[in-house]
């Protein structure tokens, strides 16, 4: 008894520290984003005054506010066909039967042991051979069709895990395979499916090495290429600027979190106890 007090009394405060580091970071990138340049080499940690607001006009008008909207609109792409494809692969395995079904969805499983940076190269030649360098879908196709393996599987697991008697009422009723998904198996699985869309729009948002490798022209950047550019460079603006254009960078992924919560929670609390 004692001994498990101790324990769960550790793992607090190791949380505790944890999440203290973490928004300590949170913080100081903030903090950092209203400083001018000799109150970062004077004062570098600790709020100055007065706050310099102006580092976040800067910082949008030097592109983050294009950056900003190829960002969103990459990941926005990128969410809807991963997840469009992902539920129809899903759904074909967990409720068709057809001869290799065990193969192809052992094969999928294996994609997941694949390191990504392996197909980096092959992907490129392939982006090349295809002339889609220097363009939106150079990002968007290889991101929707080569990197969903996670979701098929878990929501594969989460259909699979539906009460049949559901299904075989709607059979009776006269219904196909498509309002068996879109009006039985999605709508039981919204939480899951938005715990997708989250993780998938965290992953597709946060992206550096390919939409670096792929995009050459500015306009066309997302925004983690953006930052790294304008923090690159001879003529990179001052670091209150570089870390305002950061915050900025921060806001749509902590909106949609907030947003999200519930949803999120449900979906992980839903796949964990099918899984």
């Amino acid at each position: 008894m004692k001994s498990n007090r101790v324990f769960t009394t550790f793992s607090h405060l190791l949380l505790i520290l944890l999440i203290g580091i973490a928004l300590f970071q949170v913080a100081l990138l903030f903090i950092m984003s209203g400083k001018s340049a000799t109150d970062i080499v004077t004062n570098p940690m600790l709020p100055s005054l007065p706050f310099h607001w102006e580092n976040f006009e800067r910082a949008w008008n030097l592109g983050i506010r294009n950056y900003l909207g190829n960002s969103l609109f990459l990941s926005i792409s990128i969410v809807a066909g991963d997840l469009f494809f992902s539920i129809i692969a899903a759904y074909v395995f967990a409720r068709y039967k057809f001869p290799g079904k065990a193969f192809l969805f052992g094969m999928v499983m294996a994609l997941m042991m694949v390191p990504g940076i392996l197909t980096l190269v092959p992907r490129y030649l392939l982006i090349r051979d295809m002339r889609l360098l220097d363009s939106f879908l150079a990002v968007i196709l290889p991101s929707i069709l080569g990197s969903n393996s996670f979701q098929i599987i878990v929501l594969r697991t989460f259909f699979q895990s539906l009460p049949e008697e559901l299904f075989e009422a709607a059979r009776i009723d006269g219904a196909g395979h498509i309002p068996l998904l879109f009006r039985i198996s999605l709508p039981l699985s919204i939480p899951i499916i938005s715990s997708m869309a989250i993780l998938r729009f965290n992953g597709a948002w946060n992206d550096l090495i390919w939409p670096l490798l792929v995009l050459n022209r500015d306009e066309l950047r997302p925004i983690s290429v953006g930052l790294v550019m304008l923090s690159s460079g001879a003529g990179a603006p001052e670091i209150g600027v570089q870390m305002a254009g950061s915050v900025i960078a921060s806001l749509p992924m902590i909106v949609i979190f907030i947003v999200g919560m519930r949803s999120f929670i449900d979906g992980l609390s839903a796949g964990a106890i099918k899984l």
